[in-house]
């Protein structure tokens, strides 16, 4: 065999063998702590399987119309989201996007990620909120309307916040566009905590003519439940 042929063929060889392995990867990470091991059909690992609650039904505080979150934020959850916020893993995305069902009998015209201040997004690079919107709006086909809700004033991150402190540093933060008047919204965020800012975003909804606004989140932080499955744990 001449070296063009030869080269051809293990060109050719290196081809199949490429899509072979991403057809059927032998060895494929977990997606919530990357650890490559055996995986189930979620590809997610035991361990990060066996850490991840389902939130009950929580109560939506006024403005809010509705709240819902997929998982506590706890284990295989919060490591996931800690690693879609900071850690650039946006194809977390499509995991916990996908987890986040929404009740019946909500009836939503459109979808609104909760904003990141611009400089914020410049320095992030993306907004993880509006990633987990996309992913809520092609499950249910819904339209996302970013551009009805911005965040006008710059705010500390909420982490090391108690809860008043969270309030007052998220008051008048928000601007909501008057396209919104009449309008059924869903706002999309990755862990509510206290709700200020899922409360200040409904609230500048709701004084531009919203009809309703509902919240769903990826994870709950609140801290009755986290301490409630703290003490189920022990």
């Amino acid at each position: 065999m001449s070296q063009p042929q030869e080269d051809e063929r293990y060109g050719l060889k290196a081809f199949v063998d490429g899509v072979f392995d991403a057809l059927y990867p032998s060895n494929v990470a977990c997606r919530l702590c990357n650890s490559e091991t055996i995986l189930g059909e979620d590809c997610l690992c035991d361990d990060c399987r066996a850490t991840l609650i389902p939130c009950p039904p929580m109560t939506a505080p006024e403005p809010l119309d509705g709240l819902s979150a997929a998982f506590v934020y706890t284990g295989g959850a919060a490591l996931g989201i800690h690693a879609l916020k900071y850690a650039r893993q946006t194809r977390l995305a499509e995991f916990f996007g996908s987890a986040m069902r929404l009740p019946e009998d909500w009836q939503i015209d459109d979808v609104v990620p909760v904003p990141l201040h611009p400089l914020k997004l410049w320095l992030r690079t993306y907004n993880q909120s509006e990633l987990l919107a996309k992913e809520v709006c092609r499950r249910y086909r819904l339209p996302l309307k970013k551009k009805l809700l911005s965040r006008t004033r710059f705010t500390r991150t909420q982490t090391a916040l108690d809860a008043d402190a969270r309030t007052k540093n998220v008051s008048n933060a928000f601007s909501a566009s008057t396209d919104c008047a009449g309008r059924s919204i869903l706002l999309v965020d990755d862990v509510t905590t206290t709700h200020s800012t899922l409360l200040a975003c409904a609230s500048a909804l709701k004084q531009a003519g919203a009809a309703r606004v509902y919240a769903v989140c990826a994870c709950s932080a609140e801290k009755e439940l986290l301490r409630s499955v703290n003490n189920e744990e022990k």
